[in-house]
């Protein structure tokens, strides 16, 4: 096998083994995808990190970084990762996340086998950090952009006019449809909202099922503790 033997972690045991890694790669637009551009600055950083080691696979995917829930490709270097025991490397960790807490869940998933080329020594530490600071430049740049945006209104007035779509509700009704199969694609809702509908069916309230439903380990789709109206949500949408 190409590559030095390394301590592993398998079944909560670190153990030496042959290190074996699947690739992601992620653009955010399909202008991007075709081009090429930012795909072949992120291949040329994986080849130089990773040359001479055991790549079981490559995904390429050209989604949102908001929404790790609808990225096919994503799933299933996932699922590849965990048959094989590999790990899942990629060439800047924004490209796997750009959230906390889906980025900490996805180490999770991974049994800890994650490298991001940007992240020396990645464990969940460095991730945590890297991932709130992050976070909070985003932040910062919504508050800049919009700052920016109130400047020009003031001085130029609104100049932005909603679409057709919007004006008439259709953008609002396809947004709830979009909302609604993403709900229903994930599997945990889907689990928890059985659990509901037998709840549910045995006349508890939405307050109590909410209680049940984070007494037994489930979470909101951010990870987040039940509350009644997400509760009753979720019985409707899925």
């Amino acid at each position: 096998m190409d590559g030095p033997p390394t301590f592993v972690k398998l079944a909560g045991n670190y153990v030496l083994a042959w290190m074996k890694y699947v690739l992601y790669l992620r653009v955010s637009t399909r202008k991007q995808g075709d081009s090429g551009l930012g795909l072949e600055a992120q291949q040329a950083i994986l080849s130089h990190f990773y040359a001479g080691q055991e790549i079981l696979a490559q995904f390429v995917e050209v989604a949102s970084g908001k929404d790790v829930d609808n990225r096919p490709r994503l799933r299933e270097a996932l699922a590849l990762c965990q048959v094989e025991k590999a790990t899942l490397a990629v060439a800047k960790i924004d490209r796997l996340s750009r959230n906390t807490e889906q980025a900490l869940a996805l180490y999770r998933q991974l049994d800890e086998r994650l490298e991001s080329c940007d992240i020396p020594n990645l464990d969940k530490f460095t991730l945590t950090l890297f991932m709130a600071i992050a976070d909070r430049e985003r932040e910062l740049i919504a508050i800049r952009t919009k700052a920016a945006l109130d400047v020009r209104r003031q001085q130029r007035g609104e100049w932005r006019t909603g679409s057709e779509a919007y004006r008439s509700g259709a953008a609002a009704l396809k947004g709830t449809a979009v909302i609604r199969r993403k709900a229903a694609r994930n599997a945990h809702n889907r689990r928890a909202a059985a659990y509901i509908r037998q709840q549910r069916a045995q006349g508890l309230s939405w307050t109590a099922i909410a209680a049940e439903l984070n007494a037994h380990g489930f979470t909101t789709p951010r990870g987040k503790a039940f509350h009644p109206v997400q509760v009753q949500r979720l019985w409707k949408d899925v």
